[in-house]
């Protein structure tokens, strides 16, 4: 038996967040160049004398450029130490100085993208491409702006131009994949995958999105295999545990006690917390590891002996898997997965019902999700995008928002059309019995909506035209909930025709609804 005071090493607290699965999906990172590959030349210097200089001269030109210098290390000192401002203010006093400076062009794009200033960023890339128009990096980040603005043709213009230049480069490959990946061209990204890791078989991040491809195209025994791949991410949330045997789904479980680790997101582990009961048919007895907040509605899922909070001393097991390795290990496929997409896993905690009052005439009581976490791409959808929805008589709207965002309803004016529940919100229990009390939720691709699907509640997604994978392509249903409908942009950033068929489609929900009475 293993015991959580022995297996448990302290390992350094990491300053950047953990990765989940709705923001693992890996990202390239341009490259900063460095103060002795970018060290301005004295040729760069805007306005020297070309002639032969005095020896007053001469000198004046040598300390410009030994200022322009001290600012460029300056401003990498401060990029590489985080203070972004501040090494875009350096590299911009750098540029003013002198602005035939591709490298200080290049690093400045890098700052400004990490800042979000997109806009700014594409230029400084485009202003280092025309002063090194054949460096292949310069066009490679300049295709990496592009991407994250969501515009697709165009990243894919610079990411091709970064590989008519040099091909030999595994992140110039890789990042074309990316691209396909996000317009949901899961093919044609294998494909640039797959060239990727011709050049280094061991390059984790495209071993990584090429699971996620795999996944998404419903090639599961692929997906699932190269999942695992997770474990070597930079930012592994999975943490060593070497005094017990990791099962492997053949080895027998009878009279064990199996832990099932927590890792990645709430929506992540609500998705896989359906395999529990499979595992608990072969095991003796099952310790399911969670965050805090997913503790309630944990204990609710059949097979489940104990539930312990991740970060807490363990209980003694046998053998441990992390949750989200279970499909992997036990050879799930689409065959399997359709078996045990049950309508409900999960139940709200015993004894925990919400009472809601309606207003009179109300026929149908509808739970709103429009706002999620920013990284790594905003998923929200505006709340005003909803109003032709909320102004339907016979429909009442609960906002199930616990954060920031519950400001909208204010900022609208929308009190008199959606009850806030926020306060009523302390957990994944609290939000559980709130939602099995809806007709339906609407909301954007979230915990939340996991959360109704295991509930067996009647749920809407809004999904961004770039997929996550497990929402696949091309479909508007799930084969992990039967109760989901999925409303997709058809182009990237555009709510108008998801709102529009989701508006259709409500009205005539509603409209039935009120003849049924």
């Amino acid at each position: 038996m293993a015991k959580a005071a022995t297996t448990r090493k302290k390992r350094p607290a990491k300053k950047a967040s953990k990765p989940s699965a709705d923001n693992m999906a890996a990202k390239q990172d341009d490259p900063v160049i460095s103060a002795k590959d970018a060290a301005p030349k004295t040729q760069d210097v805007a306005g020297s004398d070309q002639s032969m200089p005095s020896a007053k001269n001469g000198d004046a030109a040598v300390q410009r450029r030994q200022v322009i210098s001290d600012l460029f290390q300056r401003g990498l000192a401060a990029h590489q130490a985080g203070q972004i401002d501040d090494a875009i203010r350096l590299y911009s006093t750098a540029l003013r100085q002198n602005p035939n400076q591709p490298d200080v062009w290049n690093n400045l794009g890098v700052a400004l993208r990490r800042s979000k200033k997109f806009e700014a960023a594409l230029i400084a890339y485009r202003r280092a491409a025309d002063l090194r128009p054949g460096n292949a990096g310069l066009w490679s980040n300049m295709g990496n702006c592009l991407r994250e603005m969501m515009r697709f043709d165009e990243a894919l213009v610079a990411h091709k131009k970064a590989l008519e230049l040099d091909d030999s480069v595994k992140s110039h490959t890789f990042n074309t994949g990316l691209v396909y990946r996000d317009m949901n061209r899961f093919e044609e990204a294998l494909e640039y995958f797959d060239r990727a890791l011709a050049i280094d078989p061991d390059y984790v991040d495209a071993n990584w999105d090429k699971s996620l491809a795999h996944l998404a195209l419903g090639n599961y025994a692929e997906g699932w295999a190269g999942y695992e791949t997770r474990r070597k991410l930079a930012d592994n949330p999975i943490r060593p545990l070497e005094t017990a045997p990791e099962w492997d789904g053949k080895a027998d479980l009878r009279g064990k006690r199996i832990l099932l680790r927590a890792e990645q997101g709430f929506g992540d582990m609500i998705q896989f917390a359906r395999f529990v009961p499979l595992v608990a048919q072969k095991a003796a007895h099952v310790i399911l590891e969670c965050r805090k907040e997913l503790i309630p509605i944990m204990k609710t899922v059949s097979g489940v002996g104990t539930v312990v909070e991740k970060g807490r001393p363990l209980p003694e097991f046998d053998v441990h898997v992390p949750l989200l390795s279970l499909p992997h290990v036990m050879g799930i496929g689409s065959k399997e997965l359709q078996k045990i997409s049950t309508d409900s896993y999960i139940s709200p905690p015993q004894g925990k019902r919400a009472r809601l009052a309606p207003p009179p005439g109300t026929v149908l009581k509808v739970g709103l999700i429009w706002a999620g976490k920013l990284n790594p791409r905003d998923r929200s959808c505006p709340l005003e995008t909803l109003l032709p929805i909320l102004s339907a008589k016979g429909a009442a709207f609960y906002s199930f928002q616990i954060d920031d965002r519950r400001a909208d309803i204010d900022k609208l004016g929308l009190h008199a059309f959606v009850t806030d529940l926020g306060d009523h919100i302390h957990d994944f229990g609290d939000s559980a019995a709130l939602m099995q009390a809806m007709d339906l939720v609407i909301t954007i691709d979230s915990s939340p909506a996991h959360l109704a699907g295991a509930l067996g509640v009647p749920v809407w997604m809004l999904q961004l035209y770039t997929t996550d994978w497990r929402w696949m392509v091309h479909r508007a249903d799930s084969p992990w909930y039967p109760t989901l409908r999925i409303y997709r942009q058809d182009k990237p950033g555009d709510w108008s025709s998801a709102i529009q068929k989701l508006g259709s489609d409500f009205s005539t929900l509603l409209q039935a609804r009120m003849n049924a009475q």
